[in-house]
């Protein structure tokens, strides 16, 4: 591997780890409630100024944006394992296929403690990436652009209206789901996690759409690969700073247009009419353009030597983005579930962005530790070696620098 190569993969790996601590950040706010606050918790969560500001921040510059990032790059994580088998003369779609399979139990296990897991929904689109492997990237694009317009939610919306897809025939199951976190044993949530794997493909493929959402950038992740976009921008500055201001500028356009239309609506949680599927597209669009603000933001800070040193730390923790998302959502349902401390709904938004930065620095901190001694992480050795019905060596043979091997 070249040095262009290895400065690529560690770029990309940092943009990873990157895109994993807004997702620690959203998800420590939201208390690893995956769902909405009851109003005596938003009266503790906003007890002072700086609250509404944390708020407001996390609003603007995090929710909706970095599981987007996160998800661009599972689509081009997936084109480089494809490429890397071709260029060896390897068939590796089945074995792909499997890869997936393992993901899905882990998916499964971490979905019992934390019913917000994206790892299950991630299967299920990456089965659907298997045979667009082989479509033309005109085509790959313009669907892409499609789901991103809100193609799939005004399917969904002209078909199912406001309905939910699959029907979750359970009386109460939102008070019931509830009491089982802030009241309930573990085995109460991973009863209720269960169950709610329906609501999770309701929220997914109905008028919400996070579901076509996530496939659209796991297509654009790809297309972004095949057509070496990626190695073009980190040789190109020009083309980078353009890209930027222009996802800048739609970033802004967006802003009045999706304003407007949520403002003539009664309720902004009305889902029932047309207007209402526009104005979810218009804030789709506007995290869309934000998020690849975002991603070509740090790709050229990245190729900056004096940012790179600083942003590289994040290297190590996007290595190891799949044991630290999986132990970011234990210690989260350990601090606010109670079957853990039980602080759900006493903690202000404030304190709860200072926990999410904690989290944040020790997982950085130990994946830097981690990575200088093993190859992989925990939890991604332990996919690999399933992967291949075989256990992979684990430890480094010798000393290598950190974050910049391929997973």
């Amino acid at each position: 591997m070249n040095k262009a190569e290895r400065n690529r993969i560690h770029s990309v790996d940092a943009l990873r780890g990157f895109a994993l601590a807004g997702i620690v950040i959203a998800h420590v706010l939201e208390q690893f409630l995956a769902g909405f606050p009851t109003e005596e918790m938003r009266a503790v969560m906003f007890s002072g100024p700086v609250d509404f500001i944390v708020d407001t921040v996390s609003f603007w510059l995090i929710r909706g944006k970095f599981f987007a990032l996160f998800s661009l790059l599972f689509g081009l994580s997936f084109f480089i394992q494809m490429d890397n088998a071709e260029k060896s003369g390897v068939h590796y779609k089945t074995r792909y296929l499997w890869r997936l399979l393992v993901l899905l139990g882990i998916g499964l296990v971490h979905n019992s403690f934390y019913s917000g897991d994206i790892l299950v929904i991630y299967v299920l689109f990456g089965f659907l990436l298997i045979p667009f492997h082989s479509v033309s990237n005109k085509v790959v694009l313009a669907l892409a652009v499609i789901l991103f317009l809100g193609g799939g939610r005004f399917l969904s919306f002209g078909i199912f209206g406001n309905d939910s897809i699959i029907a979750l025939n359970i009386e109460n199951f939102d008070e019931k789901y509830m009491a089982a976190i802030t009241g309930g044993t573990i085995m109460d949530v991973w009863r209720v996690n269960f169950i709610a794997l329906i609501g999770k493909f309701n929220f997914q493929m109905g008028v919400l759409g996070r579901g076509y959402l996530t496939f659209a950038f796991f297509l654009l992740g790809m297309w972004i690969g095949r057509t070496r976009l990626l190695e073009n921008l980190q040789s190109n500055s020009t083309v980078l700073k353009k890209i930027i201001m222009w996802s800048f500028v739609g970033t802004l356009a967006m802003i009045p247009l999706f304003w407007y239309l949520f403002s003539q609506m009664e309720s902004i949680f009305d889902f029932t009419s047309w207007w209402s599927m526009f104005a979810l597209s218009a804030y789709d669009n506007f995290n869309f353009f934000f998020t690849i603000f975002l991603a070509a933001g740090f790709v050229y800070l990245f190729e900056l030597p004096k940012m790179q040193k600083t942003l590289s730390w994040f290297a190590p923790y996007g290595r190891m983005a799949l044991t630290n998302y999986v132990f970011q959502s234990l210690i989260g349902t350990f601090l606010f579930f109670n079957w853990g401390l039980g602080y759900m709904g006493q903690l202000r938004n404030i304190e709860l962005l200072l926990i999410a930065f904690l989290i944040i620095g020790a997982q950085m901190i130990i994946s830097w530790y981690w990575m200088k001694k093993f190859k992989y992480g925990p939890i991604e050795w332990l996919w690999r070696s399933l992967t291949y019905l075989k256990l992979q060596p684990f430890r480094m043979s010798h000393s290598h620098p950190v974050a910049i091997q391929e997973k």
